[in-house]
């Protein structure tokens, strides 16, 4: 009828619009708000999923934070459908998943840079303080990642025997330790210094080399080795 507007038309001729600029671009060329609008098209066929992926972006405040969320969060704090909720819950799975194949053991992990990827992989879903021991052959190619402790939001306690242990299970030549700060802040604190200089003392008797004891906080890290925060070895 002429005057009526079908709803049902305009979000279809929408969504047709936005997939067609996807496949002329690609992903990357599209906001970030646009390709939730676009991943939220599965779950909501007749919604306006535009305002709903903007309701979504400002609830949470980030897309880590609303792919982390919990499907009974989701469901309570933005009214989502319990298929969407569910849906996100899986589309984080198979993310972690995904980057999980990229660090396959015999990985090389020879630099400061993909040590921290690396780590950032490893540690960066943590809510608690973890502590992982990531153990590397004489090439410097992953062996095993071994997580020695789970702490609280703003500590965990390491036990040298620990990490000793790990690296002797795994025949390891070298080590790299990695631990989280929940809280955000990338500056190791004393304890760190500390414990990763008593480790190193330890190793070293045994002829086992610690490379680096990388700090992950949110989406960023830091090398102690880089940062001159690890001695040489002559000098412990």
């Amino acid at each position: 009828m002429r005057g009526c507007v079908n709803e049902k038309s305009i979000h279809t001729g929408h969504r047709q619009r936005m997939r067609d600029r996807l496949k002329k671009s690609s992903a990357q060329g599209l906001e970030t708000h646009e390709l939730l609008e676009m991943l939220l098209y599965y779950t909501n066929p007749r919604k306006n999923t535009n305002e709903l992926a903007h309701k979504l972006i400002n609830e949470y405040g980030s897309l880590e934070m609303l792919f982390d969320a919990e499907i009974a969060d989701l469901e309570r704090r933005s009214e989502v459908s319990e298929s969407t909720a569910v849906f996100f819950a899986l589309v984080s799975e198979f993310i972690r998943r995904y980057n999980g194949e990229k660090w396959k053991p015999r990985k090389v992990i020879d630099s400061s840079d993909i040590a921290g990827e690396y780590c950032k992989f490893l540690l960066s879903y943590e809510k608690r303080e973890c502590f992982y021991v990531i153990c590397l052959d004489s090439q410097c190619k992953l062996i095993s990642s071994a997580l020695i402790s789970i702490g609280t939001v703003n500590e965990t306690h390491v036990y040298t025997r620990n990490v000793v242990e790990s690296a002797l299970k795994f025949n390891a030549r070298s080590i790299i330790l990695a631990h989280n700060h929940p809280g955000g802040s990338l500056v190791p604190t004393t304890s760190d210094v500390e414990t990763t200089i008593n480790i190193i003392k330890v190793l070293n008797m045994i002829d086992i080399l610690v490379a680096d004891h990388i700090i992950v906080a949110g989406n960023g890290y830091i090398s102690m080795s880089d940062k001159g925060l690890i001695r040489n070895l002559d000098d412990v």
